[in-house]
C-alpha cells in the first residue's frame, strides 16, 4: 500500500473539521500539523479526531518544517488568499482552501497565479459537487432526462460570498460546468453586517445566464426557508435535489415525483441523516485530491479555477448593483463591488454599527478576526 499523504491544516475553527474529517475517512492522508493563534483550537481537533498532531502558532515554520504533501487553508475569508500563497512558495503537492475561494477576484487571481508559478495543484472546498444527489442530477440532465434545462432555483443566506458561493458553484456543475455569459442582480444593505470578517448585503436576489441556455435565479435572505439545493426545470420534466436526495419528475415517471436517495463511496444517507453531506463530501472531495496527486485522474471537480468562476457569478451581482446594469462575463473589477458601494458612500448603512454574524466562532475575548497578522505585499 503506497505511504500516506501527509496533511497539514492552517486555521483550526469549525470549518477545518471537515477538512480534517475528509482526510481521515478517505484513508489516504495522515493529519500530521495543525497553525492556529489559539493553542486551545489546535486541541480540540486532536481530541476530536483523536489524532497526535504537531501544534504550531507561526504557520510559516510549520510550512518550513513538516514537509507537507498537502495544506488545506481554513482561515476566514480574507485569510485565504494570503495563506494559500505563503502555503504555494514552500511548493506542497496540493492546497485545499475553504470557499469563497477570497474576499475580491484580484486576490482570487493571484492564488491562480501563486500554485502556477510553483506547480502545486489548487483546489477550492465546493465539497457538494461529491455529492452523490448532486452527481445523479448532473447525469440526468447531461442524459436528457428533463430536455433543456430553463431554470435552475434556489434559496440562500447568510450573505452572498459563504452561502451562495455554494450555489452558484453548483449551477456551473449541474450544467457541466457551462460558462455563464451575464449576471444582473440588486442588493439591500440597511445594517452594516459581516460574515467572517467579509462584509455582506442584508438580502439580494439575482439572475445568471449560461451559454448553453439555461437561466438560474438566486433568492438569498428573502424567503424563511432555505437550503442548499435546487429545483431545476427543463421543457420535458423537474428535478427537486437536496443535498441528500432528488425527486424527477418527466414522462417516464408517468408525472409523478420519483425519490432517488443515492449512497456515497464511504457513507449511507440513511445512516448519517444530516451528517451526511459533510461527512461523504468531505471525504471523496479529499479522495479524489489523492487521485489527482497521485496521477490517477487529470483534475480535481473542486479546481482552483471552478472555485473562481463561483466567486466571479458572486461578485457580479454586487456589480450589477454598483453599476445597475446587466453584468457580462467575465468580470473586470477586480476588487469587491460591495465594498466600493459602501466606501465611496454609494450604498451607506441606514443604521450604523458594525457587527459579524459569524463572531460567536471566535474564542476568548476576541471580537474581530485576527488573520490580518499575516500581510501580502500586493504588486502594483
Amino acid at each position: 500500500m503506497a505511504d500516506k499523504l501527509r496533511a497539514g491544516v492552517i486555521g483550526c475553527g469549525s470549518i477545518s473539521r471537515n477538512h480534517v474529517g475528509g482526510y481521515l475517512n478517505s484513508g489516504r492522508y495522515e493529519v500530521v500539523a495543525l497553525a492556529d493563534l489559539n493553542e486551545s483550537a489546535m486541541q480540540d481537533v486532536d481530541n476530536q479526531f483523536r489524532i497526535n498532531t504537531q501544534h504550531y502558532t507561526d504557520a510559516r515554520a510549520m510550512l518550513a518544517q513538516e514537509k507537507l504533501d498537502v495544506v488545506s487553508v481554513c482561515t476566514w475569508h480574507g485569510g485565504h488568499a494570503t495563506w494559500t500563497i505563503v502555503a504555494a512558495t514552500y511548493r506542497p503537492k496540493a492546497i485545499l482552501c475553504e470557499k469563497p475561494m477570497a474576499d475580491t477576484l484580484g486576490h482570487a487571481e493571484q492564488m491562480l497565479v501563486a500554485c502556477r508559478r510553483n506547480n502545486v495543484k489548487l483546489v477550492i472546498g465546493h465539497q457538494r459537487r461529491f455529492l452523490p444527489a448532486y452527481t445523479l442530477a448532473q447525469s440526468l440532465i447531461a442524459q436528457g432526462a428533463i430536455g433543456k434545462v430553463q431554470l435552475i432555483q434556489s434559496c440562500g443566506g447568510d450573505g452572498l460570498p459563504n452561502y451562495s458561493s455554494h450555489q452558484t458553484d453548483m449551477y456551473r456543475y449541474l450544467l457541466g460546468d457551462d460558462e455563464c455569459t451575464w449576471v444582473m442582480g440588486n442588493v439591500e444593505r440597511k445594517t452594516d453586517q459581516y460574515e467572517r470578517a467579509t462584509r455582506i448585503e442584508d438580502c439580494a436576489m439575482a439572475v445568471f445566464q449560461f451559454r448553453g441556455g439555461a437561466r438560474a435565479l438566486i433568492l438569498s435572505d428573502l424567503v424563511p426557508n432555505y437550503y442548499q439545493g435546487a429545483l431545476i426545470v427543463g421543457s420535458e420534466g423537474m428535478i427537486n435535489m437536496t443535498t441528500n436526495n432528488l425527486q424527477l419528475m418527466n414522462r417516464g415517471t408517468g408525472g409523478q415525483w420519483q425519490l432517488h436517495q443515492p449512497d456515497g463511496k464511504f457513507f449511507k444517507v440513511e445512516e448519517q441523516g444530516d451528517r451526511f453531506e459533510w461527512l461523504e463530501g468531505g471525504a471523496a472531495q479529499a479522495d479524489e485530491l489523492a487521485d489527482w496527486i497521485e496521477g490517477k485522474v487529470e483534475t480535481h471537480r473542486g479546481r482552483g479555477e471552478s472555485g473562481y468562476k463561483a466567486l466571479e457569478m458572486i461578485h457580479a451581482v454586487y456589480e450589477s448593483a454598483r453599476c445597475h446594469e446587466k453584468v457580462v462575463m467575465p468580470m473586470r473589477t477586480r476588487v469587491n463591488p460591495l465594498d466600493l458601494m459602501v466606501e465611496s458612500g454609494h450604498l451607506v448603512p441606514e443604521r450604523p454599527g458594525r457587527y459579524d454574524i459569524r463572531a460567536f466562532l471566535l474564542r476568548g475575548e476576541r471580537m474581530a478576526s485576527d488573520e490580518e497578522g499575516a500581510q501580502i505585499q500586493e504588486q502594483p
